[in-house]
């Protein structure tokens, strides 16, 4: 069966299972985690499906909405460290 649930992890405040519906995507799925650390890179988001890497750069999404992708059940997504 498959999973239910996409995974946050990494420089997000509540990294956790977040359950999937058929609406979330990356930042709604971020926002359920409580949201990016102040550590978090936010412009090298990783998109972990199908052994694929996918880099999402947030700043991009919140000026351009069309492109938060849709999550799917058993996606990870991982916030790295900023490292200014």
């Amino acid at each position: 069966m498959e999973a239910r649930f996409v995974n946050t992890g990494g420089e997000v405040k509540a990294p956790q299972r977040v359950p999937f519906t058929p609406d979330i995507t990356v930042l709604s799925a971020i926002s359920a985690s409580g949201g990016f650390t102040e550590f978090a890179d936010q412009s090298k988001v990783r998109l972990l499906r199908d052994g694929k890497v996918t880099v999402i750069n947030v700043k991009d999404v919140r000026r351009d909405p069309s492109k938060d992708i849709r999550l799917k059940p058993g996606d990870k997504i991982e916030v790295p460290q900023s490292f200014w």
